[in-house]
């Protein structure tokens, strides 16, 4: 059949799923981390000042604050990473 030939040693081979190089750089990957955990400790924050206060923030605002807070803790790792020591570097 056509579809059972080997393929000949001119051919590349395919590439499996696990070849696939990572969508994101270690470094990119880092930094959107960073900037969930700032976004999310936020809004914990947030819900325990609303547990303490009588005051209660909108929704909105607490997702529009956690975005803000979100982008800026990603982008400030980002910038910031190559400045700072790795854990595994000693000095």
């Amino acid at each position: 059949m056509a579809g059972d030939e080997s393929p000949s040693g001119d051919e590349e081979p395919r590439r499996r799923s696990t070849d696939a190089e990572p969508a994101l750089s270690p470094q990119a990957k880092s930094s959107l981390l960073w900037g969930l955990v700032g976004g999310l400790s936020f809004l914990v924050l947030v819900q325990g000042y609303e547990l303490v206060a009588d005051l209660r923030v909108g929704f909105t605002v607490k997702f529009l604050v956690a975005l803000a807070v979100a982008v800026g803790a990603a982008g400030l790792s980002h910038v910031t990473q190559d400045r700072l020591p790795a854990p595994d570097e000693g000095e």
